[in-house]
């Protein structure tokens, strides 16, 4: 051998092929499809045929309520007008200031004109109430209302001991009242019945009911 020539370096060979490994994907068990999850069905939604106003949540109101709650407290400003130009009157001619105040002779300054004034501010304010309670109420859904609108009509009718001008708050009053009985008012009263006294809606019964490990949990 001669000097001169290179010595080639030795590699190593392998005397077993290592075993390749194996796709990750083949050691992550197989995606299994998800089990249904059991829910409670929602009791079923109310109709009572009254749409929602979207922007408040609750039943739109209808017109004829509109209307009824505006006669009403126009009842009551006809009623604060009237007694308030009895007032005025009562002044220089107090036995023409009100049909009331015309039924009595009484003298100036006297205590029979003092309880005539109060009478008749009485009457005003018992009107007033009656009317302002109503249109208030029934502005907001209550189906009492339409009771006690017959009730307030009737004692709108005490405008009479007053003067001409309360005589326009009878109409007023009996317009109120009578637009709370039409079937739209009807329907509006019973969707805020519903709505402030919801019906207790039972869920479904529960069935197959597992105790322990699931099924799909068990070993073979």
């Amino acid at each position: 051998m001669s000097a001169d020539k290179p010595v080639e370096a030795m590699t190593p060979r392998r005397l077993l092929e290592e075993p390749q490994p194996a796709p990750a994907a083949a050691l992550e068990p197989a995606p299994q499809a998800p089990a249904p999850i059991s829910t409670v069905t929602p009791p079923p939604p109310l109709i009572v045929g009254v749409p929602i106003n979207p922007r408040t949540g609750e039943p739109r109101r209808p017109v004829v309520i509109v209307l009824s709650t505006v006669g009403c407290w126009l009842a009551v400003a006809i009623t604060a007008a009237s007694v308030l130009w009895v007032y005025w009157d009562a002044i220089s001619r107090f036995d023409r200031a009100s049909w009331l105040m015309g039924q009595f002779v009484t003298g100036p300054g006297s205590l029979e004109r003092v309880l005539l004034a109060v009478a008749v501010t009485v009457v005003a304010l018992i009107i007033g109430a009656a009317n302002a309670i109503v249109g208030y109420y029934a502005f907001t859904g209550y189906r009492w209302t339409r009771i006690a609108g017959l009730i307030g009509a009737v004692l709108t009718c005490g405008v009479l001991v007053l003067n001409q001008l309360g005589w326009y708050a009878i109409p007023a009053g009996v317009l109120g009242a009578a637009l709370l009985w039409l079937p739209q008012a009807k329907a509006f009263f019973t969707a805020w019945t519903v709505r402030r006294h919801p019906q207790q809606v039972f869920a479904p019964p529960t069935v197959n009911v597992v105790y322990g490990p699931l099924p799909r949990y068990r070993k073979a």
